[in-house]
């Protein structure tokens, strides 16, 4: 049986405000802790597919989330988000926590999501507070997103145990 999810996933799931036909993508999906929130949102219709860099982290993405890889619900890959070929595939939702594509190099990442994202869609980068205030860390998250050509809906900051978090959202 999987661990309680920590708060930080439990509150970016809920941001996220799935619906149960949703395409999602998560990028930098660690071990599935997120893979298995959303999969409880969705529909039989609904879909996620979630990616990190690390086969390792798949592995145990696929673990964790045997029961929805096995329905067609969840699929996972190994791959960096500029390296995936998501073919002509649109996500309602694309979301990441903590990833350092979106940090290091906002352009070529957020190019990747701006071709991937359905016209309605939004994306969610989330960050931990750790160093600096979530109002500062908030802006500086914006800027990236700004120049990566998308407009912010919203900036979230939610205090949690042990960090506070940060969540900007944005769309094309």
């Amino acid at each position: 049986m999987a661990a309680k999810a920590s708060e930080r996933f439990v509150w970016a799931v809920e941001t996220l405000a799935i619906e149960p036909g949703d395409r999602v993508l998560e990028v930098g999906c660690g071990h599935g802790v997120a893979v298995s929130l959303v999969c409880e949102r969705l529909g039989p219709r609904g879909r996620i597919t979630a990616i990190d860099r690390s086969q390792k982290m798949i592995d145990a993405a696929r673990r964790r989330n045997r029961v929805h890889v096995e329905s067609g619900r969840a699929a996972l890959e190994a791959v960096a988000l500029e390296d995936a070929d998501l073919g002509d595939q649109r996500f309602d939702t694309i979301f990441a926590f903590n990833v350092a594509p979106f940090w290091l190099e906002p352009n070529e990442a957020l190019g990747v999501v701006r071709e991937h994202l359905a016209p309605s869609g939004a994306v969610y980068v989330f960050w931990d507070a750790r160093r600096q205030s979530g109002a500062d860390l908030g802006k500086r998250l914006s800027e990236r997103l700004l120049q990566g050509g998308f407009a912010i809906d919203r900036v979230l900051v939610k205090k949690l145990k042990p960090v506070p978090a940060v969540c900007v959202i944005g769309r094309v």
